[in-house]
């Protein structure tokens, strides 16, 4: 029996570069894959994750689309290892961002994210003013320019909260994350409003964990888990410290993941009670 074909982060990556590249090139689906003697299904199925992509594969792409030479070999590398399945790539300091973007695409991707927070709000809930000033207390210390475009990057994100396809949220944070006041109280009172009016959003399910739970699952361990509609996605689990960030991907580490959320859920204040602490914390600021 053939095993089906599970796309994991790295075959994604690869198969939004092959449709970028295709557009930058202003080449439509139907000639590339005449050019490439391919049929469009395959050429469709590479673009959208739903096919194994073999290096040559890469290397063919990227000759008809005349892309780089140092990108094309890049990606060459990567379909290599594409398919490797139960890893753990640490991403070091001069990564981050290419780890983050990768995030950031799976997150626009994704019909689910079940995100746990302890000390900070959740980075898609977050206001412009409050990553702004996490952003100027982050070391070694980035331009104001560069504090400004991180800031609008996320905010930019919520746009998926709304629309005719909303991103759903179950979003789980302790109470540390109100009442740490990050930016002084005018920052910290809108952001905490901001909450209040993303709980209100029907794709949108808020929680509170307060500190008189004391011991909790997961404790001092942050991630998001992120599902999707098609059934050759998995869920993906995303965990962010300092200087790296980790993407895991192996079905036994996801499901703890996925356990130990649940149990988070239980023991956290249901969304109307979080409502009324968040509300409580703001009107005290």
């Amino acid at each position: 029996m053939v095993e089906e074909f599970r796309a994991g982060v790295r075959v994604r990556r690869i198969a939004r570069r092959a449709r970028r590249w295709r557009e930058a090139a202003q080449m439509k689906g139907v000639d590339a894959a005449s050019r490439l003697h391919w049929s469009p299904a395959k050429l469709s199925k590479i673009e959208h994750g739903a096919l194994p992509v073999a290096p040559v594969d890469v290397l063919a792409l990227a000759l008809i689309y005349d892309v780089p030479e140092d990108e094309r070999n890049a990606f060459f590398r990567a379909a290599q290892t594409a398919q490797q399945r139960g890893w753990w790539q640490d991403f070091g300091r001069d990564e981050v961002l290419d780890v983050a973007q990768d995030y950031i695409e799976l997150e626009s991707e994704a019909e689910l994210l079940r995100t746990f927070s302890i000390d900070l709000v959740p980075g898609l809930l977050q206001t412009h003013d409050y990553t702004a000033a996490l952003s100027r207390r982050a070391l070694p210390r980035a331009s104001d320019e560069i504090d400004q475009r991180r800031a609008e990057a996320r905010t930019a994100r919520q746009e998926r909260l709304s629309g005719d396809d909303p991103l759903r949220v179950e979003a789980i944070m302790t109470e540390a994350a109100l009442r740490l006041v990050i930016g002084g109280p005018e920052v910290m009172r809108a952001q905490l409003e901001t909450l209040l009016r993303f709980a209100r959003l029907p794709n949108v399910r808020l929680q509170v964990l307060p500190f008189a739970v004391g011991a909790y699952p997961s404790i001092g361990s942050p991630f998001s888990v992120l599902s999707f509609a098609e059934e050759h996605f998995d869920d993906v689990v995303y965990v962010e410290n300092l200087t790296h960030g980790v993407f895991v991907e192996d079905s036994a580490s996801v499901q703890t993941y996925t356990m130990n959320f649940a149990g988070l859920q239980k023991m956290a204040l249901s969304p109307t009670r979080s409502a009324k602490v968040i509300a409580e914390v703001a009107g005290a600021l």
